[in-house]
């Protein structure tokens, strides 16, 4: 490109005449070689001035001085002396007018290669020391690729040659370059929109999310046309599949915003503390008139979000509702150069765009522009935030949420209230994390009264739902807009008469927040932080008194639907028990299956503050018929625990950290408190199915130790159950009682029909207030630990046991806890001395915790049965045949008599073996069989018939037998002395003495 005449002063003084004046200035392609000589033609109807230079270059024209008439006004007749136009070729005329006096340079910069200057004198100045016309003016053509702040891009690294005044070099400011240190990086040009042709300055702009757009003032940065009308058409045509897109006009860099704003004089504008920096919105810019308005939408007729004019301060986002925006700059008609000095000779404005997206079903936007509204609905949860967009002032956002399951075909026939239901199925849970409005951008802004921006939370519905599906519904909404003649003539809605106000938070004041959820790992908030409604319904309102592009109104909230309904019918005293009995009748065709869930009640778990649960689920069915339970999508926490097979029965258990887990209980008798545990599920097997061998089986739902952020989507199962009809006949057999007995255990191959009953668990119930004790021929064995297992193809495997013991059958004990004691046993005939011992529960004082918990902690959410069972089961898990043997003894406690002794004359127990140290029943005390471990209660010293006498009898009778034996010996003794005087006396007698027979002398 060849430059031609870079910088020629003009200068038309005159105090005498009145003429009018046209100046063409142009700038040609660089192809042509010749140089085409300037041509100046001066006289009262016409002057032209015509220069060539090069393609692809703006003209940028300097007035120096500019004097021409006075100045009036922006709006109305105000340049009465005189004016100078300018016109741009192939742009229609716009008619906008300058006059008044310069006391500086201003700078225009041509939008294409051809401009006209008109200058119209009409009244000279009558004084001989005033003159009213002086035009002083430099231009010189500048290439495309220098004009960086307003084409962007990076500038050729050599300088261009300035003949009369080098101008500073500008480099592309709104980017935060150095204006001294030339970049040396390629930066994106401007994507500046297209012309929309037979408009002077109108635009459109679209997919801005991959183009670098720029919404420029006409010339800029030079001074922009007056009288001039501009219109920004912005549009986001290519959207992302399920978002939708916001369109953001913004500016944070001031000195790139410049738009007259005020009448002041120059001097008067310096003597400003802020030196003319500052924005001004609203009514503050229909001084001069010259402002830039932001509508939401793609026409004049939809919502202001902002209005504007000043400069060298940011320009706050103004954000649309919708992939549209437009922007229109209106200048007045009449204008002055007199403009308060910068640090850049700049006019005009620059503005950014950006495009963002939103999820496109989200409460983050309103789908209505003229209604504020938004409709909430299922069963989770989420996080409420303001809406992503700029709102225009004195709007008002209604947030209806309400807790309805969405996951049938329809909702339609739920959504209406009734005021029959007792209780809702849904409550709403919501906590307000933030709420703080910002402080006014100018100061100048009137501030808010008390509470002026404000979110108040109602407990209830605003107004009847419309009864859609969309998260918007304003469909119902868009027909009453239609009706209405102006915006403000729609009635949001009023609170009814059962919607009640529980908060309202403002700037000054918020009554009840969680801001700790905010951080991360965080507890979860408690029910003095939040809000809970009564009904299913709570409604949000955010009034706001300021547009919030001026005045950004920030909020943060969690909702949650919680879900209180639960399958099944209340049993027990437990919150979460439940019991499912069958309906169907024998003639009729059976039920299908019944699908249930463990509780969705957040206030059950961790984070609704509890830290265990435990639910027991009942199952009762008819006589001729068991339970059938599938049991699919176990969840415990992602502890370290799993479902595996046992090693001695068919049933899974829990192997690792038995926190959480779904337990399955048969229970043979009805009427019996004993639980027969069958399977323990702790992670996912797939399709688990269990069919009970009674009338009455038992699903337990336990966890422990949960935390803060733990809930049912941490903890919980699916499951269905089904009554299926099958007549086993063995409700009322395997049941005994007794102080004493023994039971048979034996097994043939294969199993007849007849032996299936024989099958089943023996139980042993104890008579009232006394424990039981079994002997078994055996040993204990146990399960392996989850260490010994090992994972083959995804499947746990259990370790080889055959070696601890000599048969596969097993005989399990069970105890009323949450796992069986399984034995290997022993033939009676074989001569072994291994005796497993088993009492009841409660006869020892431990008790494992989480037995204790899950069965009878006075803690625990399951409370329907605090009394221990004392009963005891055995049940023979047969692979081979065998027989076996188990006996039993019922036990009671032995009580320490009052006053010192032992017990024996206390009477409370009387007939006690030493080794178990309790007692037994006085029947089988000396029956002829041994029921003590060691047979104390058969000792000949207990079993004597003369040590069997009482003891009081006993010693009457020997303090008789002592006074017994005393008298015969006295009267021996008596006899013995008389006899021998006798022989004496004899002696002494002569011989014809009579001798006397000894046996006729009595004593």
């Amino acid at each position: 490109m060849k430059l031609v005449q870079n910088a020629i002063p003009l200068l038309f003084q005159s105090q005498h005449f009145a003429a009018k004046v046209l100046s063409t200035i142009q700038c040609v392609p660089q192809y042509q070689e010749r140089i085409v000589p300037k041509e100046i033609v001066l006289n009262s109807e016409r002057g032209e001035k015509s220069n060539v230079a090069a393609h692809l270059c703006l003209l940028h024209v300097l007035f120096d001085s500019f004097t021409l008439g006075r100045f009036t006004s922006f709006t109305e007749d105000g340049c009465p002396d005189g004016y100078m136009q300018i016109q741009e070729a192939s742009r229609p005329q716009v008619g906008g007018s300058w006059c008044g006096t310069s006391w500086g340079p201003s700078i225009y910069y041509s939008e294409t290669k051809s401009i006209t200057l008109i200058i119209r004198l009409l009244h000279l100045s009558k004084e001989q020391n005033n003159y009213n016309f002086d035009f002083r003016m430099a231009y010189k053509v500048l290439r495309r690729e220098y004009a960086t702040v307003r084409y962007g891009g990076s500038p050729p690294l050599e300088r261009p040659f300035f003949k009369l005044r080098p101008v500073p070099y500008l480099v592309n400011i709104s980017r935060g370059e150095d204006m001294n240190t030339p970049k040396t990086t390629k930066t994106t040009e401007y994507y500046l929109g297209d012309l929309i042709s037979g408009t002077y300055c109108s635009r459109i702009f679209s997919d801005c999310d991959r183009k670098n757009c720029r919404l420029q003032s006409p010339n800029f940065p030079g001074v922009y046309p007056r009288n001039l009308t501009c219109y920004y058409a912005v549009r986001q045509h290519e959207v992302p599949q399920g978002k939708h897109a916001l369109i953001v006009v913004k500016q944070p860099n001031g000195q790139l915003v410049s738009i007259r704003s005020q009448k002041a004089l120059y001097a008067a504008q310096q003597e400003r503390g802020n030196n003319g920096r500052e924005l001004k919105f609203w009514q503050q810019c229909d001084e001069v008139q010259d402002y830039v308005t932001v509508y939401d939408g793609y026409t004049t007729r939809d919502p202001v979000i902002l209005r504007f004019c000043g400069g060298g301060v940011s320009v706050p986002e103004a954000i649309s509702s919708g992939p549209e925006l437009l922007v229109e700059f209106t200048t007045s008609p009449f204008g002055t150069f007199l403009q308060p000095a910068t640090s850049q000779s700049l006019h005009g404005f620059q503005l950014e765009i950006e495009v963002r997206f939103v999820d496109q079903q989200s409460p983050t936007y309103a789908k209505n522009k003229r209604a504020c509204e938004f409709w909430i609905r299922g069963t989770g949860r989420g996080t409420l935030e303001h809406p992503q967009h700029s709102l225009p002032p004195n709007t008002t956002c209604l947030y209806h949420m309400q807790g309805i399951d969405t996951s049938g075909p329809s909702g339609r026939n739920i959504i209406y209230r009734r005021p029959s239901f007792s209780a809702p199925r849904f409550k709403v849970w919501f906590s307000v994390l933030k709420f703080y409005v910002t402080n006014a951008l100018n100061p100048n802004l009137p501030e808010d009264e008390y509470c002026g921006s404000h979110l108040n939370i109602w407990d209830g519905p605003m107004r009847i739902s419309p009864g859609c599906s969309d998260i918007f519904c304003d469909k119902e909404r868009s027909v009453q807009m239609s009706r209405a003649t102006s915006p403000q003539s729609v009635i949001v809605g009023r609170p009814p008469t059962n919607a009640t106000l529980v908060a309202r938070f403002c700037r000054e004041r918020a009554p009840r927040t969680c801001e700790h959820a905010l951080l991360r790992r965080s507890r979860a908030c408690t029910k003095t932080e939040s809000f809970l409604s009564k009904g299913d319904s709570l409604t949000l309102e955010l009034k706001l008194t300021q547009g919030t592009a001026l005045k950004p109104v920030y909020f943060k909230a969690l909702y949650e639907f919680v879900d209180l309904h639960q399958d099944g019918e209340p049993w027990g005293r437990g919150s979460c028990s439940r019991k499912f009995a069958s309906r169907s009748f024998p003639e009729a065709p059976p039920d299908p299956p019944i699908t249930f869930s463990s509780p969705r009640d957040v206030f059950l778990y961790g984070r609704g503050g509890n830290r265990n649960i435990s639910c027991t689920y009942r199952f009762e069915a008819n006589p001729g018929e068991v339970i059938r339970l599938r049991v699919w999508g176990v969840r415990s926490g992602g502890r370290l625990c799993r479902s595996v097979h046992s090693a001695h029965s068919p049933w899974y258990r829990c192997a690792g950290e038995v926190t959480a887990a779904v337990r399955i209980f048969d229970k043979p008798w009805r009427d019996a408190g004993l639980r027969i545990p069958r399977d323990c599920l702790c992670s996912d097997v797939g399709d688990y199915e269990f069919t009970s061998i009674a009338t009455v089986a038992e699903l337990k739902f336990d966890v422990v130790n949960m935390s803060a952020t733990d809930d049912f989507r941490s903890f919980g199962f699916e499951a269905s159950v089904e009554f299926v009809r099958l007549d086993l006949g063995c409700e009322t057999t395997h049941r005994v009682y007794g102080a004493s007995g023994e039971l048979r255990l034996s097994s043939s191959s294969p199993m007849s029909e007849a032996e299936r009953c024989e099958r089943r668990p023996w139980v042993i119930d104890p008579s009232p207030g006394r424990y039981l004790y079994l002997q078994i021929r055996g040993s204990i064995i146990r399960e392996p630990e989850l260490d010994n297992f090992t994972l083959l193809n995804n499947i746990t495997v259990a370790p080889d046991m055959r070696h601890l013991c000599r048969t596969p059958n097993r005989i399990a004990v069970y105890t009323g806890g949450l796992t069986p004691t399984f034995i290997c046993p022993e033939p009676q005939e074989e001569q072994m001395e291994d005796m497993v011992e088993v009492f009841s529960e409660g006869w020892s004082k431990e008790v494992d915790p989480l037995t204790r918990h899950v069965f009878a902690s006075p803690s625990a959410s399951d409370q329907f049965s605090l009394d221990w069972t004392r009963a005891l089961s055995a049940e023979l898990i047969a692979v081979e045949p065998g027989s076996y043997y188990v006996s039993w003894l019922e036990l009671s406690r032995r009580h320490a008599s009052s006053h010192g002794g032992v017990f024996a004359l206390s009477g409370e127990c009387e007939y006690r073996c030493p080794s178990l140290d309790a007692c037994i029943s006085g029947a089988l005390w000396c029956d002829g069989v041994a029921h003590c471990p060691r047979g104390e209660d058969e000792r000949l010293a207990h079993c004597s018939a003369l040590l069997r006498v009482p003891a009081h009898y006993a010693a009457a009778l020997l303090a008789l037998t002592v006074l017994a034996a005393a008298a015969v010996i006295t009267a021996a003794r008596s006899c013995r002395r008389r006899r021998s005087a006798l022989q004496q006396r004899l002696k002494s007698l002569s011989s014809d003495t009579a001798i006397f027979d000894e046996k006729e002398v009595i004593c």
